[in-house]
């Protein structure tokens, strides 16, 4: 009963509207003429996904739209229905989406820098470093992920600048972040308006937008009806997903909820405006939070079974409109473009970076058209070199028909400082301290630091010129000191301590972020030591002696994550040749030496929550006599890194437990994801490392390990118990592992 009187109080405005506000002089016939219908959509975060289902009876009933107003989720689901997306397709954008990278600036890692995975991926804690000042960041996220989101799916509209002219009327709100005013934008450029809309203040950085900075517009307009009345629409529809302010603290449960609660402290007065002139007005009680992208489908259904509560009403009021002047509907078959036709390449926000840099990242758009696949592929290669906090695009008509492609940018902080901790029963207990400097040291420059503290000290700098896509060079200097069991079989005689400094300069050239080329030379001043003599033949040598190396090293990585990866592979292939340098030994034992070895591990899914992981390391000397021990190749332990790269894990077999001037080593792991965070891994190995090639072939010197993993992937890195056995070594052992390995 009370629907029904609520449709007939509608028709009544409808007739009154109608006859009122459109009637001519009594001696003339009375013509009506149709109000204006317009749709007003509210802020709200993930739930204006709800939005859908009022958009599909619209379609249903024959309800045509004649103005679109919105905030923040609600300007970019009207924004979308304005340019003409249908909401088949718009559902089909929400479920594609990885919405945690998208909201968290993830991008997928194979487009990070390789250095930069190397010594910034494993940090617990990374905060800014400028002008000798360690800070904190303006935002937790710059909204990268966001700004390519929105140029793809607004790029029908890029060159409409007048948001009037789109297929619906449109306009958005923001928050003047100088003086809180709202700002009603209903001109410029439409991704960038609508990306203004929703900075979240704290959680997204503002957005600089026809001369101001903007904020969300939900801080003073989050439910801009008002607005959208004084753009010509008469008859509103609202839809409203906003859940009010919390009056408990027990319902503020996080730090979105926080933001969101202050966020809307000064939107109220315009909720008590929009509801007083709303004529439909569609309330939505999502049983999800702001922040809960991932739970599209929940929201979805849900809006779609409340606006149905309303279609009878919709109906109505669309037959109404209909009888008095029909206007058919828009037809809502936008598409994404697939490619653009680009003019001028121009960059904004570059100072220390030049453009020869960018020139060899996006000179190739230039005059050309272009897909956009491609051109968010090279942005986020760009992003993913760190040497920017963002690198935005957007388009502006060139006057004949293209675009002029507008890289903007903004430099990354000087420097970034790091930490991270780390143990298990190898290189026990160790914090890490790490840094990178960008850009201080020359223009294109990168220099980072890493020193780990602990039983096993390391010290690490590396200097890099970058060119972008093209070859540049660099020098890197490494000391490190680590010690380990000497075996005799499974009986242990001693331990031995490696010292070493080492510096090397080089070419060095990367490819799409995945691959990374050095060529160069290396100087080595080496020793080791054995903490009780066992072999006085070797007491000469445990002072430090210098060695000159000349190298190659190509190196892989396509994993999709550095632990409990699911995809991808990384792999290294290394060629030295090693030249004793010191003189003066009564007996030689180390000689010109060619060292050659290659490694790869594979991840191949299996399914959702398996994945195979074959492995294999083969290492070969080429050899007058034998090279520097710290060249051989060594196996055991369960460290995927160490201090030399030519040692190799091994189940079952204790840390550098055997060495050999010859290795071959095969490794399969199953890995299974338990439930959310926990992984169990079955793990074996089988190979063998010797001192003579023709042994390396000797199946009676074959090793075989095998055991089981359980894992946990917390904030500093994984937390493992490993218990595992070998024919090495019979017994049972176990290994414990816990944190990042650096």
């Amino acid at each position: 009963m009370l629907k029904q009187l609520r449709i007939l109080g509608l028709l009544i405005i409808i007739l009154f509207q109608s006859s009122v506000l459109y009637s001519v002089p009594s001696n003339e016939p009375v013509k009506k003429k149709r109000p204006k219908v317009g749709l007003v959509l509210s802020g709200g975060g993930a739930k204006g996904f709800a939005y859908l289902g009022m958009l599909k009876v619209f379609r249903e009933v024959g309800l045509h739209i004649d103005y679109i107003g919105g905030t923040s989720i609600g300007s970019i689901m009207g924004g979308l229905y304005a340019i003409g997306y249908s909401p088949e397709e718009i559902h089909k954008m929400i479920v594609s989406q990885d919405w945690d990278a998208v909201l968290k600036d993830e991008i997928p890692r194979k487009y990070v820098a390789y250095e930069e995975k190397e010594f910034l991926e494993h940090s617990i804690v990374s905060l800014p470093f400028s002008k000798r000042k360690v800070g904190l960041k303006r935002s937790m996220y710059k909204g990268q992920q966001i700004n390519l989101l929105l140029n793809k799916y607004f790029s029908p509209a890029w060159n409409v600048s007048d948001f009037s002219k789109l297929q619906t009327p449109f306009l958005c709100v923001g928050a003047n972040l100088y003086n809180g005013n709202a700002e009603v934008l209903t001109s410029g450029y439409l991704p960038m308006a609508i990306r203004s809309s929703m900075s979240i203040p704290g959680y997204l950085s503002p957005t600089y937008y026809n001369g101001n900075f903007l904020v969300d517009g939900g801080i003073v307009n989050n439910y801009p009806a008002g607005p959208l009345r004084k753009a010509g629409a008469e008859y509103l529809i609202g839809g409203d997903v906003q859940s009010g302010l919390k009056d408990t603290i027990t319902d503020l449960k996080s730090m979105t909820d926080i933001i969101n609660q202050i966020v809307f402290f000064h939107g109220e007065k315009a909720n008590h405006e929009a509801d007083s002139i709303i004529d439909i007005n569609i309330k939505f009680k999502v049983p999800a939070g702001m922040m809960d992208f991932t739970k599209y489908d929940t929201i979805i259904a849900y809006g779609e079974r409340l606006a149905r509560e309303y279609y009878d009403e919709l109906k109505a009021l669309a037959d109404s409109l209909n009888a008095i002047e029909f206007v058919p509907l828009n037809e809502h078959n936008t598409k994404p473009l697939d490619s653009l036709d680009i003019g001028a390449v121009k960059y904004i926000g570059n100072n220390a970076m030049s453009l020869i840099y960018l020139d060899n990242y996006f000179g190739k758009f230039r005059n050309s058209t272009i897909a956009i696949d491609d051109l968010e592929e090279v942005i986020t290669s760009v992003y993913g070199t760190r040497f920017f906090k963002y690198v935005f695009y957007r388009l502006e008509p060139s006057g004949d028909g293209r675009a002029n492609l507008i890289i903007d940018l903004e430099e990354a902080s000087p420097g970034y400082i790091s930490a991270s901790i780390h143990y298990d029963f190898d290189y026990h207990g160790s914090i890490r301290v790490n840094g990178i400097f960008r850009n201080i040291f020359g223009d294109r420059s990168k220099l980072f630091g890493e020193l780990i503290m602990g039983t096993n000290p390391r010290f690490r700098a590396l200097y890099l010129i970058s060119n972008g896509a093209k070859p540049g060079y660099g020098a890197e200097i490494d000391m490190y000191d680590f010690k380990f069991s000497f075996y005799d079989g499974a009986v242990k005689k001693t331990n031995f301590a490696f010292s070493s400094f080492k510096t090397s300069v080089f070419v060095a050239s990367t490819l799409k972020n995945l691959y990374s080329f050095r060529g160069g030379v290396e100087y080595e001043y080496f020793r080791f030591k054995q903490t009780i003599v066992v072999d006085s033949s070797l007491l000469p040598y445990e002072n430090y002696e210098s060695y000159g190396n000349i190298f190659l090293r190509f190196r892989a990585d396509t994993r999709n994550k550095p632990y409990f990866a699911t995809s991808g592979f990384d792999a290294e292939f290394k060629t030295l040749y090693a030249v004793p340098l010191s003189g003066g030994w009564t007996d030689t034992l180390f000689t010109n030496s060619l060292v050659m070895y290659a490694k790869l591990n594979y991840n191949l899914p299996l399914s959702k929550r398996f994945v195979l992981k074959p492995g294999i390391f083969v290492g070969w000397t080429f050899k007058q006599d034998e090279p520097p021990v710290q060249h051989w190749f060594g196996v055991g332990g369960l460290n995927e890194v160490n201090y030399i790269s030519s040692l190799v894990p091994f189940t079952g077999v204790a840390f550098v437990q055997k060495l050999g001037l010859y290795s071959g080593i095969a490794r399969l792991k199953l890995q299974y994801n338990v439930y959310k965070k926990l992984y169990l891994t079955l793990r074996t190995d089988f190979g063998a490392v010797e001192e003579y090639r023709d042994d390396l072939f000797d199946i009676k010197n074959s090793m075989i390990g095998y055991g089981a993993t359980a894992s946990y992937e917390s904030f500093i890195g994984p937390i493992e118990f490993t218990i595992m056995s070998s024919n090495v070594n019979p017994s049972v052992s176990f290994f414990v592992n816990i944190g990042f390995s650096f």
